[in-house]
């Protein structure tokens, strides 16, 4: 007053039933409270800061009656030394120009009652120290626009509950260093439209507890540049027209001391102690006798 700074007016009141405390007195007489009140007679809302100084129990608590905004010009630092606890009843947007980094000393965990979706523009990365697992309870999908490419540095394993369908549209390759083995309990159909080549190195072995069928609309062929044997208790050749048997050295058909030996100038045949010669020089029988009956 009088024009003197050290002459302040001051207006106010003491709490009174319009405008009340807002710490229960006198046992919340450890809380101090800044509050602004909504403009109105009738309005209720109110923002407010408050400051509570009970002994291991301290405590500030912000509220907004509405909303609350942060404008920052420079850094923001903030150092939680126990926990922290943030719940969005709405929705959350966080938008970051640069960087974002996370360092999280022990477990991190995310819960997603709907859908999640992660749209990364360049290159993502994911290392992980130890053990990784993937849990779908659904359909799981992937779609790589170019190469992929999978590196194990030990043992794989693939257990598929139903079918198995795999469609490559140009070449396949499959290269195993040491040995492969493939168990089967139905039925196993190979359908190739053009050649099947295989090529080893050792024997091929082929094993059947029942029949084996190679059948063939044209030509079969068996080719071995040494020996090849047949070994079964009956063999019948059945052929609808010729039947060609060619050796360019010799021919041995023979049961039991019974045989005959085609060569390229004879005919020997033995039977019962019996032998007949056929060449150049004709008809010989060594042993019997020439009888017409």
């Amino acid at each position: 007053m009088d024009n003197d700074i050290d002459k302040p007016y001051i207006s106010g009141s003491l709490y009174n039933l319009t405008n009340p405390s807002l710490a229960h007195l006198p046992i919340q007489d450890h809380i101090t409270t800044l509050s602004s009140k909504t403009i109105g007679v009738n309005e209720q809302g109110r923002n407010e800061i408050t400051l509570s100084n009970e002994k291991n129990k301290e405590v500030i608590t912000l509220k907004a009656q509405k909303d609350y905004t942060q404008s920052i010009n420079n850094n923001f630092s903030q150092t939680i030394h126990n926990n922290k606890d943030s719940i969005t009843l709405g929705n959350y947007t966080e938008s970051i120009h640069k960087t974002h980094s996370q360092n999280i000393t022990l477990t991190k965990s995310v819960k997603v009652g709907g859908e999640y979706l992660t749209n990364v523009t360049l290159s993502k990365d994911t290392l992980v120290g130890l053990s990784n697992s993937l849990n779908v309870g659904g359909d799981n999908t992937l779609r790589v626009g170019k190469d992929s490419s999978e590196s194990v540095g030990e043992d794989k394993r693939v257990e598929i509950g139903g079918n198995n369908n795999t469609t490559i549209e140009k070449d396949s390759q499959m290269i195993i260093k040491g040995n492969s083995e493939t168990i089967i309990e139905g039925d196993n159909d190979i359908v190739i439209n053009k050649k099947l080549n295989i090529q080893t190195q050792g024997e091929i072995a082929i094993h059947s507890n029942e029949n084996i069928h190679l059948s063939s609309p044209q030509s079969l062929s068996l080719e071995s540049e040494t020996a090849a044997i047949m070994v079964a208790d009956n063999v019948t050749m059945i052929a609808d027209s010729n039947y060609t048997l060619n050796a360019n050295t010799e021919a041995t058909i023979q049961v039991k001391d019974t045989s005959i030996v085609a060569k390229g100038n004879s005919i020997i045949i033995k039977a019962g102690g019996v032998e007949v010669v056929i060449d150049s020089n004709g008809l010989i029988v060594k042993g019997g006798e020439i009888k017409a009956e």
